[in-house]
């Protein structure tokens, strides 16, 4: 079993030794980001925010392989868009969730940050709805 050693300064000055064996370590200073790095969380942020724009919807989702069913959280300005988002992803090219799933129930989503399904929208009714 692992056991957890408290830090010491000994177990500093031994990686100290270390490094210095091994040529000493180069880290690069982590708080300069590139500005390739930047403008990449910059587009992926704002595309985020545009594929979490519009109002919550609960997605009952059935795997077509193993019939699993399980929830997803999606976003639009109706169901339609909703369902859509769902199946193009992030990328807009998630080509393996046309093949591989397919969206049972739409349910208004009443809390976000748990959820929680309300009115059914679209679909068969679920017997797991609301949760």
């Amino acid at each position: 079993m692992f056991k957890a050693v408290p830090y010491s300064q000994d177990i500093h000055d031994q990686c100290k030794a270390l490094d210095d064996v091994k040529g000493g370590v180069n880290l690069k200073d982590s708080s300069h980001k590139s500005k390739q790095w930047v403008n990449q969380c910059r587009k992926m942020q704002a595309r985020w925010a545009v594929h979490t724009s519009g109002k919550a919807y609960v997605l009952y989702v059935q795997n077509r392989t193993m019939s699993h069913l399980f929830r997803v959280q999606s976003y639009g300005k109706n169901v339609y868009q909703a369902v859509r988002r769902y199946y193009r992803g992030l990328d807009n090219a998630s080509n393996w969730t046309w093949q591989c799933t397919k969206v049972l129930a739409v349910y208004d989503c009443v809390n976000t940050h748990t959820g929680q399904a309300g009115k059914l929208l679209y679909g068969q009714a679920q017997s797991r709805a609301p949760w």
